[in-house]
């Protein structure tokens, strides 16, 4: 299967969106997930997101939402993928590792310090999955959050 990899064009943002409301949909949290089509673009276009979707032929097929963000520990910048997502009936054909490797394209080209994300607890095949492609759980740091209705 061919698959291409390449940033959200003005044009399939909102195939980017439909893509990650997929994935929020995949992890029954379409109650919380509260982004609308315009608020993704603005992303977008504000560079505070980049996006990259994966097709094969004219098919998108899985979608990679990316920000930066930096560690006072070196002053460097972290890739971190917020989404990464391939349809199911995708799902092992290699998608996801071409997805991992524009990111560390990426990271690479903007001397990052690393690659992060956030995986559920209870998805054990996409665990197992970013194991495979070298990546690591954190063992060192627990990642508390305050919600909005505590601030």
């Amino acid at each position: 299967m061919d698959i291409e990899i390449k940033p959200v064009s003005q044009n399939e943002t909102e195939t980017a969106y439909i893509l990650t409301k997929e994935l929020m949909e995949h992890h029954n949290a379409l109650d919380i997930f509260t982004m609308t089509k315009q608020r993704f673009r603005e992303l977008l276009e504000t560079g505070s997101l980049v996006s990259f979707i994966a097709c094969t032929g004219h098919e998108p097929i899985g979608v990679m939402n990316i920000f930066y963000k930096y560690t006072t520990f070196s002053g460097r910048k972290i890739l971190y993928i917020e989404d990464l997502y391939v349809r199911e009936r995708y799902r092992g054909c290699g998608t996801g590792g071409k997805l991992l490797d524009k990111a560390r394209k990426i990271a690479t080209e903007n001397d990052c310090e690393q690659i992060e994300l956030k995986c559920a607890v209870w998805n054990r095949n996409s665990a197992e999955f970013y194991k495979s492609h070298g990546m690591k759980p954190e063992t060192e740091w627990e990642v508390y959050t305050l919600n909005k209705l505590s601030f």
